[in-house]
């Protein structure tokens, strides 16, 4: 276990110093979490000691990341404001976000209550796919939602194939469920944020599978939303 603890955290340091933060920030977690059952399993009161002290250096560490990361979500200048009137069409991600995937986005938090509906989860697939083709340095996609309660857990084994389809290029996606959770944005680790007032889910359905907008989403009718891209120069520090 201690050997276990070893790993994670010395891979959370590494992450953390080149600028990875979201995958530190979990593997800070497991590793802490390793470290206090070594914890409660040692007698050796100088060794119990050791590893309470061990704890406590890299809460800290975690501590700082996520105070990192709040900045992110709060701080930050205007850089582009898009209001999407109703029927709209040519707002395909590609042209939302396209400019803002570089190859400097190592890490990608998608903040999106509904992905519930095959419809839903298409959507973040279809952002993950233009995420991968425009983002060569891309490694970490941590994706935050709410739970389905269907028993049938449609939405588990399509996060678990999606999981598996990443992992082929090399990038690991971390799903995290929360019962209340409301904003929905995009933070990118190159610096920006997206928030969108209908999140990934702004797009029509088509009236038909054989007309326009059926595959390419520029062709695709969209729900009126509003658009704001933020940028924070300090979450583009490595």
């Amino acid at each position: 276990m201690a050997q276990i603890a070893i790993t994670l955290l010395t891979k959370a340091i590494e992450y953390d110093m080149n600028g990875r933060k979201l995958e530190s920030l979990k593997l800070y977690e497991d590793g802490i979490e390793a470290l206090l059952k070594e914890s409660k399993a040692e007698t050796d009161p100088k060794r119990k000691q050791h590893f309470q002290n061990k704890i406590l250096e890299y809460m800290n560490h975690a501590e700082k990341v996520k105070e990192l990361i709040s900045r992110w979500k709060s701080r930050g200048e205007i850089r582009d404001q898009i209001h999407v009137v109703d029927g709209a069409t040519g707002y395909s991600y590609h042209r939302v976000f396209g400019k803002y995937l570089s190859e400097e986005v190592k890490e990608i938090l998608i903040e999106e209550p509904y992905v519930r509906e095959h419809h839903q989860i298409c959507n973040v697939v279809m952002f993950c796919e233009l995420a991968v083709s425009s983002c060569r340095g891309l490694k970490f996609i941590k994706l935050l939602t709410v739970r389905e309660q269907k028993n049938n857990d449609e939405q588990g084994r399509a996060f678990q194939t999606l999981r598996e389809s990443l992992k082929k290029h090399g990038i690991e996606l971390l799903v995290e469920y929360s019962a209340h959770m409301h904003d929905r944005q995009i933070m990118l680790s190159n610096g920006y944020v997206v928030k969108i007032g209908r999140g990934l889910n702004y797009f029509k359905p088509t009236p038909s599978k054989y007309c326009l907008g059926a595959f390419n989403y520029h062709y695709r009718e969209c729900r009126e939303t509003n658009i704001d891209v933020f940028y924070c120069p300090e979450n583009n520090k490595t």
